[in-house]
């Protein structure tokens, strides 16, 4: 068993030969500098990951009410840099045809269909075309490349948001 020391206490580290821990040593190495095996954003010293979102009031929970035809945005991310423990990221948000002006918009945690807590605030009040970069942590970053992530922006007509779209990794 190998052991190793930590401030006069003893730290078992499993039974494995230097061999199975140089090969395990190589092996998690493969993976922190893949960008693509998690399915999270890389750093900017790796290939950038973009992210989308359609934004739909169809999509949104519970449903606007008074939502015009043709409402509707899109939301991008990417050029995601780590940064003192955090990531940084540029986005850009447009959208049409709101009941109003846009007082806020989101990065929630959520899946499709269920209303989530705000992760990240995009800008409030918003203009549509608005670009701009956003700091967030490691679990944000990896929830944004798990799926679970979903951009809404919300009007005074629907304060809970009028238009949604899940955040997926871009083509």
């Amino acid at each position: 068993m190998l052991k190793g020391t930590r401030k006069g206490t003893t730290v078992a580290l499993g039974v494995l030969g230097s061999a199975a821990v140089l090969a395990l040593g190589f092996a998690v190495a493969g993976l922190a500098s893949s960008s693509d095996v998690t399915g999270v954003l890389a750093s900017t010293t790796e290939t950038p990951m973009k992210h989308r979102a359609v934004l739909t009031g169809g999509a949104e929970v519970p449903k606007p009410t008074g939502l015009k035809a043709g409402a509707a945005g899109t939301f991008t991310v990417s050029s995601v840099a780590k940064e003192g423990g955090k990531y940084v990221a540029t986005f850009k948000l447009s959208y049409r045809n709101l009941t109003g002006k846009a007082v806020a918009a989101h990065i929630h945690k959520g899946k499709p269909g269920k209303a989530g807590p705000v992760l990240v605030a995009l800008c409030g009040p918003c203009i549509s075309g608005k670009s701009g970069k956003v700091t967030f942590s490691q679990a944000v970053n990896t929830a944004i490349g798990a799926g679970v992530t979903y951009v809404n922006i919300h009007t005074a007509k629907n304060a809970a948001g009028e238009i949604r779209g899940q955040v997926k990794k871009a083509g």
